[in-house]
């Protein structure tokens, strides 16, 4: 994702397969093990451990949160934009269709629930796991444009961005949150101002008789990393403190930071990024699968209306969009229909970012427990089918004619990713001591919150 072709330690076992799922894997399986008392006192206390929620949030978010930040910076404003209809088309198909059709499922096959409880339940299908869905991606980069890999980028963050809005306007308990959310527009708008559009150019023209034409330039760019990573720290909090779901707090800030200060965080946060995954993969694996009544209809239609959902949402929005953008990497004739077919199926990953908004509507009441627990498992499971759709893509172009094969390789080729050269700048020390700060705010959030709501 970097670029950076010298890898070593974690983010080299990450470069050859996405080291998350076997984290992942072994969570669930001891998780499971310790619930069911065949590690005797030492596993009570590991789910003891678990089932604390401020540590259950904090290693969840903290996770979720770097890599998102990390992300974020990889995501060009000039990307965005070449990308524009396809990804807009495939964000809007991605986020409604799912969600649509796995309401639609629980409302008619769910044994009489209500409409508005199914609603609640599906949320998570909504989501993208954005660690799961680039490591399904990864697995056909040689038969697949490579620009896919931006757009699914792009599409995972809207997909969640739009998730946490709609998450919003369906637990809110009032006005207060949406006027929250038009405070952190302005503030983004202002980091923009400070970021990638930092530079102003005045022109005018010199007084009658001076035909001469006069430009001033102001250059407001701020290429701080310090001043970008406790931008993103503070949006975070103000965004968790207001009841609004704060995973996109850090990520969101850094699209519009300055390129150097981007290169930057993604360097020095790539292995760390990857470590955080450990504790993250730890909450995300408590789910006890040898618990009979987290397995039932449920988890059936979370698999296929989360599944099923996103990878129609995503291919008819993204076909439809692609349909309008101009000549390019994004343009019907280069960006090919097994690029399209691959970031749907990668970006069927609900994954544990589903999870979480499962949890959100269990919390509030608005869903029984032994319901979220099966939406959870299935929403899980959109994991594996995700990587065996994109197998399954590789083998089938295996018997692609020689010519029609040739084609896709030769589009790969073409559509490698430049890495932009940009003015190096120094590496202040300080990121460690900003992210720790970022847990602390986190922590008093979750206790002033737990005892005040």
């Amino acid at each position: 994702m970097s670029g950076n072709q010298n890898k070593t330690g974690i983010v080299r076992w990450d470069s050859k397969f996405p080291i998350v799922i076997p984290m992942l894997i072994a969570s669930l399986a001891l998780y499971t093990a310790s619930h069911q008392k065949w590690l005797g006192s030492i596993g009570y206390e590991y789910t003891h451990l678990l089932h604390n929620d401020t540590i259950h949030y904090i290693l969840l978010l903290s996770g979720l949160w770097v890599f998102f930040l990390r992300l974020g910076a990889e995501i060009s404003l000039s990307e965005v934009a070449r990308a524009g209809p396809l990804v807009i088309g495939a964000i809007l198909g991605g986020v409604f269709i799912p969600l649509g059709f796995t309401t639609g499922l629980l409302y008619v096959f769910g044994g009489g629930l209500g409409f508005a409880v199914a609603l609640y339940a599906s949320a998570g299908a909504m989501a993208t796991d954005v660690p799961m869905a680039l490591g399904s991606a990864r697995a056909t980069e040689k038969v697949v444009s490579t620009v896919m890999i931006t757009a699914l980028m792009i599409l995972a963050i809207g997909d969640d961005l739009i998730g946490v809005i709609a998450m919003t306007g369906l637990f809110a308990e009032g006005i207060e949150q949406f006027k929250v959310l038009l405070v952190e527009a302005v503030v983004l708008f202002l980091l923009w101002i400070v970021g990638q559009d930092g530079v102003l150019r005045l022109r005018w023209w010199g007084q009658e008789g001076d035909e001469k034409e006069h430009q001033r330039y102001f250059d407001f760019t701020i290429v701080s990393p310090v001043f970008w990573i406790v931008a993103a720290v503070l949006n975070t909090a103000y965004l968790g403190m207001n009841g609004i779901e704060p995973i996109l707090g850090g990520c969101l800030p850094l699209i519009f930071a300055p390129n150097e200060v981007k290169h930057l965080i993604v360097e020095k946060t790539e292995a760390l990024a990857l470590w955080l995954l450990i504790p993250f993969a730890l909450v995300a694996g408590g789910v006890d699968l040898a618990d009979s009544k987290s397995w039932g209809i449920f988890t059936l239609l979370a698999l296929i209306g989360g599944f099923g959902g996103k990878i129609i949402g995503i291919f008819s929005g993204g076909w439809i969009g692609r349909e309008f953008a101009e000549l390019g990497e994004y343009h019907k004739s280069q960006f090919s229909n097994l690029s399209l077919w691959s970031m749907a199926a990668a970006g069927a990953c609900n994954g544990t970012v589903a999870i979480i908004f499962v949890t959100v509507a269990q919390k509030g009441g608005f869903i029984p427990y032994e319901m979220a627990n099966q939406m959870k498992i299935g929403f899980l499971l959109t994991v594996p089918c995700s990587y065996l759709a994109n197998f399954l893509l590789v083998a089938a172009s295996k018997l692609l004619p020689v010519e029609k094969r040739a084609w896709y390789e030769q589009q790969v080729l073409r559509h490698d990713k430049d890495v932009c050269e940009t003015q190096k700048i120094e590496y202040p020390g300080q990121l460690a001591g900003v992210f720790l700060l970022f847990l602390l705010i986190m922590i008093l959030y979750h206790k002033i919150h737990t005892q005040y709501k």
